[in-house]
């Protein structure tokens, strides 16, 4: 929200409430508010106000039985009153009627001494420009500047162009601590000398040429922002990694791409010791009308970064063309993990000189008149889909920096549905534009403040158990549960799916809707009449929009029930339960032989196969375990033709 709107909307309230500064808790005087169980009991007490120095009253609320009591504030003291009104049958509240005052929405506008030139991001329809024609960076900011994720990541975007200026005083840019610059060798083992500024896919090395396109990308997607200097990025504290490679040929593209494959598949496989965090890659280049089918490895690349939690954000071509029909590359792949861009005006409208497609470009964002940095330290303006995308492409790593822990544990487990989960936040959160509507996927123009809340707010796919297990004797049926929560705010539209379900299982619901913070219970039908004894397997797979899916096993032990009543004064003491480097296993009133335990993983692996030992009597037995990862077991005991005893243990360390 904007300050002059928030101006406009005190005046409009001052008749009701008075400018003044209020205490936290401060109240008027000679006034309190009662609410009454029943208006009968309001009635009464109205009837007799004078009894207890009330001088009036008005109605407040017949509904809920709330009045308004005035009373003479100087010979009556408020809280010897309100003690003697709690006394009367009937009271249910008294209170005092505080002062209420308006609530201003917060906007952080960073001292960066260019940003009132930065209409993108906050604009306040000055200079032939319409209000609110921004993409909401100031509300956003008001959440996050970006910077870390909520796991400690080092946020970082990869400009691929011509080149940049590594000497900027406006960036910050990554460097590679494990490359020694300029010594000739390739300290990390990446498949990459001298990389510490970043690489130089034009000639092999680690030289960064200087590029005026390049640095003025870089400045839109990440200049530093409250540095008071210059411009402010998107993202006010990410890192930017300069890869120069943007143009010539296709395969100095590829060249590009595989570096930043390199860098980022380093990140995930050391667990954050080596490579980079890189959430986004900006593409200002392209092939105009290009023939996708043409260019299969360069959309595979792009599948390949997506698959690692990358999104490639490409600026679609500089010309009043409907891609959808001409085609373009790199904008008209057909790939998920792109989002394709085109160029909006401060007025809000498509760019004259703009791409457009209703199913290739997936929104506009502002790309004319742009402010941002240049080389040698200076500033100035350029117009282009080049200038639109880094906008985009900042957006990226300024939305992940909003999300909490929870997020960004799936992130990292699954990085390819967490891509795909960002650019729908992006894509959704957009603001609709008439001049977009039917010429982009979104029909609208990048709003980071609105993809934000989407995400913070997005519903959250939680169960009671990471496993089913299930176990009955032949030729029955059993039943079971599974709870199934919304940990977020919207509500949670699931599906449920089990891949080649097999006859054996079934559920009483296969969809819901659940509010946040409640939850629904599935029941899971078991039935495994005309089947053999032993374990068998499948898996739940929970899905929703915006959110996680998550994948529940099913385990399902079916066992001959003779065994189980040959003994069936037996019993079985499993402890600890959870364990960690040993679990024991004591057995009582069993009949006297060899004994075998088989223990199992999650998903059905067997992990410590058919261990045997004797009981005579009353006996116990040591499993050692301190090679099992943490986890949920399922053991087996057997007499070698009968299963005994089957359950369930968890181990909690290593």
């Amino acid at each position: 929200m904007k300050p002059h709107l928030i101006i406009f909307l005190f005046v409009f309230f001052t008749e009701i409430i008075t400018a003044q500064n209020f205490d936290k808790d401060s109240f008027a005087a000679g006034e309190l508010m009662v609410q009454f169980k029943t208006a009968d009991d309001a009635n009464m007490f109205l009837q007799n106000l004078k009894n207890h120095a009330v001088n009036s009253s008005e109605i407040v609320s017949k509904r809920f039985n709330i009045y308004l009591l005035h009373f003479n504030r100087k010979s009556t003291d408020i809280s010897s009153l309100s003690k003697e009104i709690k006394k009367i049958k009937g009271v249910v509240n008294v209170q005092p009627n505080h002062h209420i005052s308006l609530r201003e929405e917060n906007e952080l506008f960073p001292d960066d001494s260019l940003f009132d030139d930065q209409w993108s991001l906050y604009n306040d329809g000055t200079s032939g420009g319409h209000f609110d024609a921004d993409i909401d960076a100031t509300d956003a900011w008001d959440i996050t500047t970006g910077g870390l994720t909520a796991t400690g990541d080092t946020i970082v975007v990869a400009i691929i162009d011509g080149g940049g200026d590594i000497h900027h005083e406006d960036i910050d840019f990554w460097k590679n601590r494990a490359e020694i610059p300029n010594n000739g060798q390739d300290d990390d083992n990446n498949g990459y000398i001298d990389d510490y500024n970043g690489w130089n896919a034009y000639s092999n090395n680690g030289t960064i040429p200087l590029h005026n396109h390049g640095i003025h990308v870089m400045g839109i997607a990440g200049a530093i922002g409250n540095n008071n200097i210059g411009v402010s990025g998107v993202n006010w504290t990410v890192k930017t990694l300069p890869i120069a490679g943007s143009s010539t040929l296709e395969s100095v593209v590829i060249k590009a791409l595989s570096y930043l494959y390199v860098v980022r598949e380093r990140y995930n496989t050391s667990n954050g010791r080596e490579g980079a965090f890189v959430v986004a890659d900006n593409c200002s280049f392209g092939v105009d009308k290009g023939n996708p089918a043409n260019y299969p490895i360069w959309e595979a690349m792009y599948d390949s970064l997506g698959r690692l939690g990358i999104l490639s954000c490409a600026a679609t071509a500089n010309k009043p063309w409907d891609i959808d029909s001409v085609g373009d590359v790199p904008t008209a792949f057909s790939t998920d993990y792109m989002i394709s861009v085109t160029n909006t005006t401060k007025r809000d409208e498509l760019y004259a000189s703009a791409g457009w497609g209703d199913t290739t470009i997936d929104l506009g964002a502002p790309g004319t008149s742009i402010k941002s940095t240049l080389i040698n330290n200076q500033y100035g303006y350029k117009t282009g889909t080049s200038m639109a995308t880094p906008h985009v492409t900042g957006s990226v790593a300024l939305l992940i920096s909003a999300a909490d822990s929870g997020f960004m544990v799936n992130f990292k487990k699954h990085p390819d549905e967490g891509a795909l989960l960002l650019k729908g936040f992006l894509l959704k959160g957009v603001d609709p534009l008439p001049d977009l509507t039917g010429k982009t996927v979104s029909n609208g123009r990048l709003n980071i403040f609105n993809s934000i809340n989407l995400l913070i707010n997005a519903p959250v796919i939680e169960t009671d158990r990471d496993t089913v297990f299930a176990a009955a004797p032949l030729n029955t049926t059993v039943q079971n549960q599974l709870l199934i929560s919304n940990g977020g705010n919207d509500t949670l539209f699931y599906n449920i799916s089990i891949e080649n379900q097999p006859a054996w299982i079934s559920l009483n619901q296969y969809s819901g809707a659940i509010a946040g913070g409640m939850y629904n219970e599935i029941t899971i039908y078991f039935d495994n009449n005309g089947m053999d004894t032993g374990y068998y397997y499948c898996a739940f797979h929970i899905e929703a929009e915006n959110a996680f899916s998550k994948d529940v096993p099913v385990v399902f032990h079916v066992y001959d029930n003779v065994g189980i009543k040959d003994i069936k004064t037996s019993s079985l003491n499993v402890f600890p339960n959870p364990f960690s480097s040993e679990i024991v296993f004591g057995i009582t009133n069993t009949k006297p032989g060899n004994y075998f335990i088989t223990l199992y993983d999650e998903y059905g692996k067997t992990v410590i196969s058919s261990v045997g030992f004797s009981v005579r009597g009353n006996s116990s037995f040591r499993l050692t375990t301190q090679n099992l990862s943490k986890g949920v077991y399922y053991y087996k005991i057997s007499n070698g033709n009968d299963v005994i005893f089957t359950g369930k243990a968890v181990k909690v360390t290593r």
